[in-house]
């Protein structure tokens, strides 16, 4: 009896202190990095994403039909105009050619043999023209199967830099199917999408006497200046933007078809007006395609939609939905949600 009455006892004391120990169990607060919201000078300048064009590509194809015996270029490689760059198997064309010499000779053979009864008038006129054509009609077929002879070594039509490689040894042309590129890069294009609330911007007289700036991350930050620029004059119907290709100089090549840059086009004087703005990573979107944030209010965490405006950079101006002095989480956002405590 004794012993059941202890056993009782500390369990009674085993649920007691188990019960202490939960209920003292809190949950320390998230460690976020915050920045405090303040009305800076906006930027009188636009900012878009753009990606490098080749001035010029030109596709490179064999004429006729057959297998590929070699291809000299590699893609990247600087070529030079006349320059081989593939080669056919020769055969079929060879035989051409030697029955287009058979039936030359033989025509030439007939045409002199008509000579001279001609001339003694023992044939008549339409006999003659017969003849003669007959002649042209050979010659015509010989350099048809020279050529085609001569098209079995393919060469570069222009100077300039191989882009796509289509075809290797061993595989079979068709007429026309390219067998690489040539892409001209001495010049290139930048071409961004802009809003069409914005294309106003690029009209006759847009970027006069400034220019657009063209940085690209991939030469470590290098800049370039562009005042040519051509925009489409048909948008996209899915995302009401238009095309904007800016041309410049690219005597290094250094600029590659494909390179993503950013381009900055500079607005009236440069004297912007104040405005909020947030890094654009601390914007989120959410189910309802709406834009939001996070704050942190009284060691707390609230959602609090925004309406964004544009961009600047890698931050983006907040139109509506923050005052000054608002504390937006900035980085640690992923791991809060409402009413999580956080700490800064």
């Amino acid at each position: 009896m004794n012993k059941h009455i202890i056993s009782l006892v500390l369990a009674a004391a085993l649920l007691t202190s188990c019960a202490k120990d939960k209920g003292s169990y809190k949950m320390e607060p998230l460690k976020v990095v915050t920045e405090t919201v303040s009305a800076g000078r906006q930027a009188a300048t636009r900012h878009y994403v753009g990606k490098v064009e080749e001035e010029s590509s030109t596709p490179v194809s064999f004429t006729g039909s057959g297998c590929v015996t070699k291809v000299y270029v590699e893609e990247g490689q600087y070529v030079t105009k006349g320059q081989p760059i593939a080669e056919m198997d020769p055969t079929q064309c060879i035989n051409a050619l030697e029955a287009a010499k058979a039936m030359l000779t033989q025509a030439e053979d007939a045409q002199e043999r008509m000579k001279v009864l001609y001339e003694s008038k023992s044939i008549s006129e339409i006999d003659w023209v017969n003849v003669n054509t007959k002649l042209r009609t050979a010659q015509s077929s010989y350099q048809m199967a020279g050529k085609a002879l001569a098209d079995c070594h393919l060469k570069a039509p222009c100077s300039g830099i191989i882009g796509k490689k289509h075809m290797e040894s061993g595989m079979t042309a068709l007429p026309s199917q390219p067998v690489c590129t040539i892409l001209d890069i001495t010049r290139v294009k930048v071409k961004i999408a802009v809003p069409e609330k914005e294309i106003a911007l690029f009209g006759p007289e847009a970027a006069a006497g400034q220019g657009a700036t063209i940085t690209a991350e991939a030469l470590g930050g290098k800049t370039f200046l562009s005042k040519q620029f051509v925009r489409s004059v048909q948008g996209e119907s899915m995302t009401h933007t238009y095309d904007v290709r800016f041309t410049l100089s690219n005597p290094d090549g250094q600029l590659l078809p494909g390179m993503v840059v950013s381009v900055a086009l500079p607005l009236g004087d440069g004297d912007g007006q104040p405005a909020l703005t947030l890094p654009l990573r601390a914007v989120q979107m959410g189910s309802d395609a709406h834009n939001f944030v996070w704050l942190k209010k009284d060691g707390k965490a609230h959602r609090q939609p925004v309406q964004t405006g544009q961009l600047q950079g890698d931050r983006i101006v907040i139109a509506s939905g923050l005052t000054e002095g608002n504390e937006v989480i900035v980085e640690g956002y992923q791991k809060v949600s409402e009413g999580s405590e956080v700490r800064s």
